[in-house]
């Protein structure tokens, strides 16, 4: 589905669209004659400053998973995040992630996070001072355990460390956003009425601030945030995931997800959340909706307009976990998503940005081949 779509927009644009296995085998773009005129006219070489917020998925956390033969959970890996190589920030040389797919055209870009460090932990109410390595995490916010409560936390660090950085014109230059947040959310418990998240720990009640209506409040407060304090920003707006298919996937795979004494409840990912039951996934696949369900209400009313310098874009991530080969998750809790899941989610991400929303797929099925869209000198960002 995915590539019928590119195969359209080769179609509908002037110049000819090109897939690739590298972005570097990307065609160079000519310099644009006149500046983007609006939010809605953006080319890609126009984007001069990315940034993003988000949980311990956004942070790169686990992805080179553990030495199981070694150190085992001890093993460093374990709580790191490798935010050099995470999908949407990463700027690591080499690193597969949309951060350096922009920069491919925009080689000034600014904002992109490098490296790796023992994990910065914030969630809920317990969000440790001083934790954010402004070197490393540049403009990339997120925090493991981060809630989409924790947004307005994440901004109080980007606001003032956006500005700081001398090489970004702050009024002036557009900018990318990337927010997901949420795909750590686990479901509903009917018997103690409350909503789990995972988090370093087992579930744990969080007075139903994880609710359908209090995330999107939470999101949407910090989309208002950002309109008001960030000039000429497109947020790009990512669903959550499914992650319940996580847990029957790590299930077929017991040796790989290291389960102890013959029981698949002794995956890391089973103790986490006593919320995985199969009974409970109908229940988690349904909030999960929910929230998408609100993230596209919230784009489309901060959707771009002509002449406007301030939007929200919604991308579906809607994956089809369950398909996956097991190497796509990290062997530390087969739940975070490996490198390599990362590098594929980079190219879906990407390319989702030059789909028009009426053609974007439905369900993303994970491909080895997957390739890069080359944008053409017509194509823009699609705002619609």
């Amino acid at each position: 589905m995915l590539y019928r779509c590119l195969l359209l927009l080769g179609v509908f644009s002037t110049g000819l669209a090109v897939n690739v296995t590298s972005i570097g085998n990307c065609p160079q773009l000519s310099p644009r004659k006149q500046p983007a005129a609006d939010v809605t006219d953006l080319r890609i070489d126009d984007i001069k400053v990315v940034s993003a917020m988000g949980d311990s998925i956004m942070a790169g956390f686990a992805m080179m998973g553990v030495n199981a033969e070694g150190t085992g959970m001890w093993n460093i890996s374990a709580f790191t995040e490798y935010r050099g190589k995470a999908y949407a920030m990463g700027g690591d040389e080499g690193a597969v992630t949309v951060a350096q797919f922009i920069k491919n055209y925009s080689p000034n870009l600014q904002g992109e996070s490098l490296g790796h460090h023992i994990l910065e932990y914030c969630q809920d109410t317990l969000c440790f001072p001083y934790q954010y390595r402004p070197n490393e995490d540049v403009l990339d916010g997120a925090q493991t355990g981060a809630m989409a409560k924790n947004l307005d936390h994440e901004l109080d660090y980007l606001i003032p460390r956006m500005k700081e950085i001398k090489e970004i014109d702050f009024d002036n230059d557009w900018k990318l956003f990337t927010i997901q947040i949420g795909s750590k959310v686990k479901g509903y418990e009917e018997t103690k009425g409350r909503l789990n998240t995972i988090g370093l720990g087992n579930c744990s009640d969080h007075k139903g601030d994880v609710t359908v209506e209090k995330y999107s409040g939470y999101v949407e407060a910090a989309i208002q945030r950002i309109q008001k304090e960030i000039p000429r920003t497109l947020v790009n707006l990512l669903g959550t995931f499914r992650v319940s298919q996580v847990f029957p996937l790590s299930a077929a795979h017991p040796e790989y997800c290291r389960e102890k004494d013959n029981n698949t409840a002794t995956i890391r990912n089973a103790k986490e959340c006593d919320c995985h039951l199969a009974g409970e996934y109908a229940t988690m696949d349904e909030l999960s909706k929910g929230y998408n369900t609100q993230l596209q209400a919230i784009a489309e009313k901060y959707k771009p307009t002509k002449g406007g310098t301030f939007g929200v874009i919604y991308q579906p991530m809607n994956i089809d976990i369950a398909a996956f080969p097991i190497d796509m998750l990290s062997n530390m809790d087969c739940f975070h998503p490996s490198l390599k899941a990362h590098e594929w989610i980079a190219k879906v991400v990407w390319n989702n940005l030059f789909i028009p929303s009426s053609y974007k797929p439905q369900v993303f099925n994970y491909s080895p081949d997957q390739t890069i869209y080359c944008p053409t000198g017509s194509d823009r960002v699609v705002t619609s």
